[in-house]
């Protein structure tokens, strides 16, 4: 018979013409790169919006062509990341009011992956030795490192990045020492007399040398990727849209599954800093993200057991909002912008903080990012119906 005669000639047509998409994509880009007009590409760098001045040179140039060339497929897989993590990182530096060009920095570091760890032995998106983890105040241990938690250790960067800012007044040099150390970035400007990163980086470690480059090529691609025909690579729509809520209690992934309906995998995807396939229990709470429909299951599944058997900081429906009170709506509010504030919150919809404290079973007034808290307002309200 001559089918599978076929059915391998047509797999092998798939992969060469798949091959040659690829091939012809590396060197349509190549050969962009090669021909642009080095004034349009200094312009482009020139304007970018940057933290640290936007120089263009040879070794800018150099990890430029990298990302649209022999680097194509992880650019485009990181340029897909960048939808997951991007917010995240937007919302601490806003928390901290740090520019928010810094969400870049991680692309130097991991390129947007949570599980990577260096040769130096650092890991996750921000590469956070476990020296520097320990003094942020992150936990690493057997079970659990939290240098691979995307809100943890974005929260303990950006703070760390700020210590930094003010030490050296420079960004140049708060990024330097961010990658270094700040003893040696110290050290480079004692020794050179500068505070200039272009006149002092020759006495920088070779790394550190190249950093700052590499920080403005990253910004570079995030901001030009489709002048060079680079197309991000979108996550799967469960890790795209999720909701988190906080876990005090031990619980696995197999039992998060099993009330959720979501994969192992999924949730192993959306929760890299648990080593065991586990949150273990902690009196300050551990983050747990899942697709949006999941975690709609998981909080049904609290509600139906009476929020007993997993104790969470998940908005509780109560039967009324007060003794005595009139009908009345609970209306859900997520935390997206650093500027929802309990106080803020309460003034919008006209109720005291200690209130909506008290609704959402809070003994702090720290909020995090995508946190839900519950409000009940007057049934018909237009506060009521403008949630609905």
């Amino acid at each position: 018979m001559q089918i599978p005669c076929t059915i391998h000639r047509l797999a092998l047509a798939g992969f060469l013409f798949a091959f040659s998409i690829g091939h012809n994509t590396l060197n349509a880009n190549a050969a962009f790169l090669n021909s642009i007009d080095e004034t349009v590409l200094q312009q482009r760098v020139s304007q970018l919006e940057l933290p640290v001045t936007p120089k263009y040179n040879a070794t800018v140039r150099e990890y430029i062509r990298r990302y649209v060339t022999s680097g194509h497929k992880d650019a485009e897989e990181m340029l897909g990341r960048s939808v997951i993590y991007f917010p995240i990182f937007e919302y601490y530096l806003n928390v901290y009011q740090l520019p928010q060009e810094l969400k870049y920095l991680p692309i130097v570091e991991s390129n947007l992956r949570p599980t990577v760890v260096s040769n130096a032995g650092a890991t996750g998106l921000w590469q956070l030795m476990h020296s520097t983890a320990s003094e942020l105040g992150l936990s690493v241990s057997g079970s659990l490192d939290e240098r691979r938690d995307p809100y943890k250790a974005t929260e303990a960067a950006v703070r760390y990045l700020s210590t930094l800012y003010k030490r050296f007044g420079s960004w140049e040099l708060a990024l330097a020492a961010y990658n270094c150390g700040p003893g040696n970035v110290s050290k480079a400007v004692r020794l050179s007399g500068s505070t200039d990163f272009w006149k002092l980086r020759e006495y920088l470690p070779s790394e550190t040398r190249h950093y700052i480059p590499r920080f403005i090529a990253a910004s570079y691609v995030v901001n030009h990727y489709r002048e060079h025909s680079l197309l991000p690579e979108r996550p799967e729509y469960d890790l795209q849209f999720t909701q988190t809520v906080k876990v005090f209690s031990e619980l696995s992934f197999q039992k998060i599954s099993s009330i959720s309906r979501v994969p192992v995998s999924t949730i192993r995807a959306l929760n890299p800093a648990y080593r065991q396939s586990y949150i273990p229990r902690s009196s300050g709470g551990n983050f747990l993200i899942l697709p949006k429909m999941g975690m709609q299951a998981f909080k049904d599944y609290l509600k139906w057991s009476g929020y007993q058997t997993i104790k969470t900081d998940a908005p509780q429906i109560a039967a009324q909002a007060a003794p005595g009170a009139s009908p009345f709506s609970p209306v859900t509010v997520t935390i997206e912008s650093p500027g929802q504030t309990l106080a803020s919150i309460a003034a919008t919809y006209g109720c005291r903080t200690e209130v909506l404290m008290s609704w959402n079973s809070l003994s702090s007034r720290d909020l995090y990012f995508r946190q839900e808290l519950v409000i009940y307002v007057p049934e018909g309200s237009p506060l009521a119906l403008r949630n609905n």
